[in-house]
């Protein structure tokens, strides 16, 4: 069968379409009022967790619902609505405007993804968290401030990406956002987090050794391509404040 997100019209509306709607299973959010009813196959096609739960040796089984505790940074009310309307629509729109509960909300969808073993998205969340941070302010009459990059990013950011498999989009690219700060200034943003969580400061060498390629000194100028805008950025100690 063709993907979800790769087939045409007509196959979607007679292949897709009744999946949608029958059968369901209940998915309910423990410490909360919210319950969601959802098409199982959208739910399990690409989920073992949910799979195993519905259709393996447990009480889900019986009666197709469902309870998930809350998990800090995992599991919430916002990581199933975002999942949900992945798996409907192969995207999301996020409902907050402020980018750094945008990026919040990502962490939190691809680490529940994770969780429910749930791939797929990791590219699109990547990118979605590049052009957030891409958009930080700038003041263009001052030099680029060495935290350019990690505007919107948060220590909590930085935590809760760790606990990610290694090698995981957004987890590579929270520390490709911190290798400017990192080569540029001993005060960079995230320098205290690099020292307390080896695996990102293990991440944050990674991100370095793979650019070191793009690495130019003309005129004593030492520049690089930056890993999430793509252009060239200096790195002389001159520059840094």
């Amino acid at each position: 069968m063709t993907n979800l997100d790769e087939a045409g019209a007509h196959e979607f509306a007679a292949t897709f379409l009744p999946l949608y709607h029958h059968p369901t299973v209940k998915i309910r959010i423990s410490s909360s009022d919210y319950e969601y009813e959802i098409s199982k196959y959208l739910l399990c096609k690409d989920s073992t967790y949910f799979t195993a739960m519905f259709e393996g040796n447990f009480v889900e089984r019986e009666q197709q619902v469902a309870s998930l505790e809350e998990v800090e940074g995992v599991v919430s009310v916002r990581s199933f609505e975002a999942l949900i309307q992945w798996l409907y629509m192969c995207r999301v729109q996020f409902d907050s405007e402020d980018p750094e509960d945008q990026i919040s909300t990502i962490i939190e969808l691809v680490r529940f993804a994770d969780m429910c073993n749930i791939t797929g998205m990791e590219s699109q969340m990547a990118q979605y968290i590049k052009d957030i941070l891409v958009a930080s302010p700038k003041d263009e009459n001052l030099c680029r401030h060495i935290d350019t990059n990690t505007y919107y990013l948060t220590r909590q950011h930085i935590i809760w990406a760790t606990f990610l498999p290694p090698g995981h989009l957004v987890r590579r690219t929270l520390a490709a956002a911190s290798v400017e700060g990192y080569l540029r200034g001993e005060d960079y943003k995230f320098e205290q987090e690099t020292h307390e969580y080896p695996s990102f400061g293990a991440d944050l060498l990674q991100e370095v050794r793979s650019i070191l390629d793009g690495l130019n000194v003309i005129y004593g100028e030492v520049t690089l391509e930056d890993p999430i805008s793509g252009t060239k950025i200096s790195i002389n100690l001159d520059l840094d404040f």
